[in-house]
């Protein structure tokens, strides 16, 4: 996680969220591969971003009611970014020298499988009690 805080409200991170998947949208009825590229290449970055502000809120204890949501909306954000990576072919090598401040966290997230990794305990009659 990079020392940097976004120090956003839920309101406001959802918002974002929503926005940029929104641009999601636009981008798939751009015609030009290289204004797509571009594009693609711009939303995986302010998407990186909005995973990190995501990730931040999730591990804030003031945000323990908003958890759950704020879990769902992180790992659409993972899923959007591998698939925009993997269909418009995205340099993550590119955002990285873009990111000259150091304020992205580490995206090695991306490289792995699954979006988050928890831990499922089944119950059973004997953990209940």
């Amino acid at each position: 996680m990079s020392s940097k805080k976004y120090e956003m409200t839920v309101h406001g991170v959802m918002a974002w969220a929503k926005n940029e998947l929104e641009h999601v949208g636009y981008l798939v009825g751009v015609k030009d591969p290289d204004i797509q590229y571009s594009y693609a290449q711009s939303i995986v970055n302010g998407m990186l971003h909005l995973r990190d502000a995501l990730f931040e809120m999730v591990n804030d204890p003031n945000y323990k009611q908003q958890r759950p949501e704020l879990l769902r909306t992180h790992d659409k954000v993972v899923r959007v970014v591998k698939h925009l990576i993997k269909d418009f072919k995205v340099d993550l090598n590119e955002i990285k020298k873009f990111n000259t401040r150091h304020v992205l966290s580490d995206l090695s997230y991306l490289k792995g499988s699954g979006t988050r990794r928890i831990r499922k305990t089944r119950v059973t009659r004997k953990n209940r009690k």
